[in-house]
This record gives C-alpha cells, sequence and structure tokens, in this order.
C-alpha cells in the first residue's frame, strides 16, 4: 500500500569519486517496504519542487527502521545532483511508495542471480541483507555479477567481500569493463553479460533479477531470453534519465516537445513517467 512520508538528511557518506550514500531519518516512523522496492522522492531547490526515485539501499541490519539510505551517482548538471551533493545535514525531503517489483520471488528456486552496473547495486543491498538473516535457505546459491569500469567503483566492496567469505551459499564476481586487478580472483576483465553466459542457468528452476544501465539490461535480457527464460523469471529495472520524469509543477509541453519525449523514451527502451522505474539524479 502507498504511503506517504517526511524524512531529514542526517548522514552523508562518501563511496567513490563519483557516488555518495546519503541517510534519512523519519523521525520514529518507520517506513514498509520489501527490500528491492523503491520510493518516489519530492526535492524543492530554487526553481520549485522536483521528482525523482531511488531505491532503498540500506545493508546494515542495525540501521534503525526509522530510518533508510540512498546510493546516489552524481550527474554533470543534473539538478538532484546539484541540490543533494551540496545539501547541508537537516534536508527536508517528501516521499511516497514503496513501489517496484524487483524483489525476492516468492518460490524457492535453485539460482538466485542478481545483475548490476553501477548503483544499480543499489536495491540488491537489503536483499543481501535478508538472504543474510535466512532467506537464503529457499536457495541453494545467491550469485552477484556487478560491472564497473574498474575496481574504484565496486560499492560496498569491503561488506560484499566479507559476505562472499562467510557465506558458501554466496557468489561474487565483478567485471571491470576498463582495468581489473589480476590478482583479485573476483575481478574479471569485460562485461556482466560474459559473466552470465558462463553460468549454467536453467529457466526452470533458476531466478534472475537485473537493474542498472538500459543497454546492459536489454543485454542481459536478450541473451536470457535466448536462453528460453521468460519475463515472469527475469524481472528487470532500468535506471534511465530523469527527462523522463513528469514534472511535479510547471507549464505544459507543447505537442512539438511531447513528441521530442516519445522519441527519447523510444529510444531509452522505456514508458511514460507514470512507469514505476528508479531515475537517475539528472
Amino acid at each position: 500500500m502507498e504511503t506517504s512520508h517526511t524524512a531529514s538528511l542526517i548522514a552523508v557518506e562518501s563511496l567513490s569519486a563519483s557516488t555518495r550514500l546519503f541517510r534519512f531519518e523519519t523521525g520514529g516512523e518507520h517506513l514498509p517496504f520489501i527490500a528491492g522496492q523503491f520510493y518516489r522522492f519530492t526535492f524543492t531547490d530554487a526553481t520549485g519542487p522536483f521528482e525523482r526515485s531511488y531505491s532503498f539501499s540500506q545493508f546494515d541490519p542495525k540501521l534503525p527502521m526509522s530510518q533508510f539510505e540512498l546510493v546516489i551517482s552524481a550527474v554533470a548538471g543534473g539538478r538532484a545532483t546539484d541540490l543533494l551533493f551540496n545539501a547541508a545535514l537537516g534536508l527536508t525531503v517528501q516521499l511516497k511508495g514503496p513501489f517496484g517489483r524487483l524483489i525476492l520471488p516468492a518460490d524457492d528456486k535453485r539460482c538466485l542471480v542478481l545483475v548490476a552496473t553501477s548503483v544499480g547495486v543499489a536495491p540488491f543491498l537489503p536483499m543481501l541483507q535478508s538472504l543474510e538473516a535466512g532467506e537464503h535457505q529457499r536457495f541453494d546459491s545467491v550469485h552477484l555479477l556487478f560491472g564497473v569500469r574498474d575496481p574504484t567503483e565496486v560499492l560496498f566492496q569491503e561488506a560484499l567481500l566479507r559476505l562472499r567469505s562467510d557465506a558458501s551459499w554466496f557468489k561474487l564476481t565483478v567485471h571491470c569493463s576498463r582495468s581489473q586487478d589480476a590478482s583479485m580472483d573476483w575481478q574479471h576483465p569485460g562485461y556482466v553479460t560474459s559473466g552470465l553466459a558462463q553460468l549454467a542457468l536453467d529457466p526452470k528452476s533458476d531466478h534472475v533479477l537485473v537493474c542498472g544501465n538500459p543497454k546492459m539490461v536489454d543485454d542481459v535480457y536478450a541473451l536470457l531470453r535466448a536462453q528460453h527464460f521468460g519475463p515472469r523469471s527475469v524481472i528487470r529495472e532500468k535506471y534511465v534519465f530523469a527527462v523522463q520524469e513528469k514534472a511535479v509543477q510547471g507549464p505544459a509541453r507543447s505537442s512539438a516537445d511531447e513528441a521530442l519525449l516519445q522519441q527519447k523514451m523510444k529510444a531509452y527502451g522505456a514508458t511514460p513517467a507514470t512507469d514505476p522505474k528508479p531515475l537517475k539524479p539528472v
């Protein structure tokens, strides 16, 4: 059920050169969500209110239920980037939700595969927390394929490697498109699709969750479709540009602007703004 809330920014942590973790507090109010879901946020800057959608990304089981975390990468000239990356603690935001189908399957599966690029790993972090707490017993194994440009972009590296070391059911492979450390057996050259192609997956017993940039998501789905996977066993969520969002307030678009927007959405394989998919902070 959709609910509305108010939250305040209480902490900011740098995760990489371009990515930060933002922690918010609701003032004691618990925000309902299933691991993997997201909320729609309304921010206000000097121009006025605007919306973005972000997945909850809390990974720490000790985090109070009244707090949540967002993992956000900076985008040059992005409106949300300009606001959040320069915000003082105490910034107040409005949010409503939860939304999204990118959640753990209801039925037990042989293998659960999580595929992510960049901040697309965010919705998988609460899932890994739930899995470590006992949900992993519903699967023979859980495999995270994480695509980055180089090892400096591996978010939550320490926590992921700790889980890899402690949990026999968890497998981690990081695919680096530009450079990798050959001495690390969990790092591999290339893209997540190359790693996925090497897995002996069965559409009857395995389940795949995919989150990241649109091209990666489409490439992964095409590969899995060739292996006879269908939409029920491959749940996808694309991080797309905020040009697709519907403004909270603002003038109506002209027919020419509307045609251009539809053309851009088609290029990204997206649906209109009413489709609840996370948006990059552009």
